[in-house]
């Protein structure tokens, strides 16, 4: 029965020598020693049982039979390294397509200078973007990556943080000027709440207390939103009181077009991440939004602390 592992490396071995014109000269190209080089032709010559090559001390020159063989299997190697180049070049340059689900509001709020960058660097990746708050199935939905918020579930995905976050306690002044200020958590049950979805899950208004116990407040909804961009038109139209990521609302928080409640009983922080499916042999596009990804919040990381 023919070794199809020595049947190959006799082939590519014997190419090898022809094109160097020395067993020596292809054992220094491969990295093998003569001694392998030399019986690998003879293993091929017996398995073959031609002699493929004329040899002396001085110099090697094909047979008739090992001429004809010679363009054979030059043509084979050929291909097999044409293939393992194309296969080397779609790891090294990002192409093909990126399919990626991000957060509605993340997404909007502090993906797309990443996305931009992205497209401009490697216009040969065709992106495809799911903006939306559901859990996709990354493998059975062919997602390459996903941006993901919160506590991670226990899985076999590779993940990668992007920041750190809070849920901040908001109002708008017109809100307040019309209602009491709540100075304590229990006090939002007196409050009209605009309260935030996800994955078509109401998130929970926890607080932890002074000793750092965790304190549940089940409040009343005026307004359930599963989208953060109207939330946050509702709370600054003075609908109600709302908790709101602390990236989605930093900037009307400066500006004082929001007013941060509560804040000494905030829970500690939450965190996005990426996660994709493999970290061995990772394909070029997915590796370079990664790298990029992770580029662009490292230096933006710092960003000015609201309280």
């Amino acid at each position: 029965m023919i070794n199809r592992k020595d049947s190959l490396e006799g082939l590519s071995i014997f190419v090898q020598v022809i094109e160097s014109g020395s067993f020596s000269a292809a054992a220094t190209e491969l990295g093998h020693a003569v001694s392998h080089i030399s019986k690998s032709i003879t293993k091929l010559e017996q398995r073959l049982s031609a002699r493929l090559i004329n040899r002396t001390t001085r110099s090697l020159s094909l047979t008739d039979v090992g001429q004809v063989y010679y363009e054979k299997a030059k043509q084979i190697v050929g291909d097999a390294r044409e293939a393992e180049q194309s296969i080397h070049q779609l790891q090294d340059t990002p192409s093909g397509r990126l399919k990626i689900s991000v957060p509605n509001s993340f997404g909007q709020s502090h993906m797309q200078p990443v996305i931009r960058q992205y497209m401009q660097r490697y216009p040969q990746v065709k992106l495809q973007i799911d903006f939306s708050s559901r859990l996709v199935d990354l493998i059975g939905e062919g997602f390459d990556l996903s941006v993901r918020m919160g506590q991670l579930k226990s899985s076999n995905l590779i993940s990668r943080k992007l920041l750190d976050f809070d849920f901040y306690t908001v109002a708008s002044p017109n809100y307040l000027a019309r209602h009491s200020t709540p100075l304590h958590p229990q006090d939002l049950k007196q409050h009209q709440a605009i309260k935030y979805m996800y994955n078509q899950v109401p998130i929970t208004w926890d607080f932890c207390t002074a000793e750092g116990d965790p304190l549940h407040v089940e409040v009343e909804n005026k307004v359930e939103c599963n989208n953060l961009p109207m939330l946050k038109t509702l709370v600054l139209a003075g609908v109600g009181i709302t908790r709101i990521p602390s990236y989605d609302c930093e900037q009307e928080i400066k500006t004082g077009q929001l007013i941060r409640l509560l804040s000494e009983y905030d829970m500690p922080s939450l965190c996005a991440y990426m996660v994709y499916p493999h970290r061995l042999h990772l394909s070029a596009k997915v590796r370079a939004f990664v790298d990029m990804a992770l580029a662009h919040f490292k230096t933006n990381e710092k960003s000015p602390d609201i309280s």
